[in-house]
Parts: C-alpha cells; sequence; structure tokens
C-alpha cells in the first residue's frame, strides 16, 4: 500500500513540472544565458513582442541588475466587430514578467 501512495506522489509531482516546464517555453526562449545583461534580455522579449512587467529586488540601477527569471504572463485582448454583427477576441499582446536583482 505504501508504494502505491509513494508512486501517486512522485507521478503528481512528475505531471506538475512537466506542466510548469509548457507553461514556460514561450518566454523560456528569451530567458537569460548569463552573458545578456537584464537590459538585454528585457529588449529581446519587447523585441518578440511581449509586454515586458519588471519585478525587481533591490534598490540598484538596471545596470547593476541580474535577472532571475522569466515567467509567463497573460494575453490581452479585446473584442473587435465581426460580419453579421458578431465580435470577435484578439490578442492585442502578451504580458510576460521578469524578475530582476539588483544591487546598491
Amino acid at each position: 500500500m505504501r508504494n502505491t501512495v509513494k508512486n501517486a506522489i512522485v507521478a503528481t509531482i512528475g505531471s506538475g513540472l512537466a506542466v510548469g516546464a509548457l507553461a514556460l517555453a514561450g518566454p523560456a526562449a528569451a530567458a537569460p544565458t548569463g552573458a545578456e545583461t537584464a537590459q538585454q534580455t528585457i529588449k529581446k522579449l519587447q523585441d518578440e513582442g511581449y509586454r515586458v512587467i519588471q519585478t525587481r529586488v533591490g534598490s540598484g540601477s538596471i545596470d547593476n541588475c541580474n535577472v532571475s527569471a522569466v515567467r509567463p504572463g497573460r494575453d490581452i485582448t479585446e473584442l473587435k466587430a465581426a460580419p453579421r454583427g458578431n465580435t470577435e477576441e484578439r490578442v492585442r499582446y502578451t504580458t510576460v514578467y521578469v524578475d530582476l536583482h539588483c544591487g546598491g
């Protein structure tokens, strides 16, 4: 019985990690490699069409910041008029969160 519970817990954790990895598939392409500065990472994401929301730990300038994570945000949509009185939802932009650790 214990092995069954243990296997169920391991399977649940494994599937949760897989879902988490899939959720990060988009912005993760622009995740920091260690060679990029925070400004370069942010610019790269913006060039890819993302609206970047920065969260900072520390009060240093962006020149003294390191990117600790790039996390997916959500699509910002709008309704547009469509033929025959219908409406359609259109993605205006997608947000992404960039976590920064900044030195003082």
